[in-house]
């Protein structure tokens, strides 16, 4: 709906258009999106929200928190934390 009201008023659609919009396609849009983005099943598989495990590992990184207390924030194991604080390994480091 913002995006048919945004486009009639830098005059890309015209009122009429817009007013068909609005008593055809668009009147189911106040009850459910005109397409679902994910499947029921499979909400959150797709994109993961990334900003609080990055200003964890960043507290980390500059000594804020405690590498248990990270963990506890990220609830993962200890471990998992450190190889995580290194960044990403390529193959070819471990071999050097």
């Amino acid at each position: 709906m913002a995006l048919l009201m945004r486009l009639k008023q830098i005059d890309v659609i015209s009122e009429s258009t817009l007013v068909y919009a609005f008593q055809t396609i668009a009147r189911g849009w106040r009850t459910q999106e005109p397409e679902e983005l994910e499947k029921t099943g499979e909400r959150g598989q797709r994109e993961r929200a990334l900003r609080f495990e990055r200003l964890c590992y960043r507290a980390l990184a500059e000594k804020l928190i405690s590498l248990p207390k990270a963990a506890e924030l990220l609830r993962l194991p200890a471990s998992e934390v450190e190889v995580g604080l290194k960044g990403p390994q390529s193959a070819d480091a471990h071999s050097n």
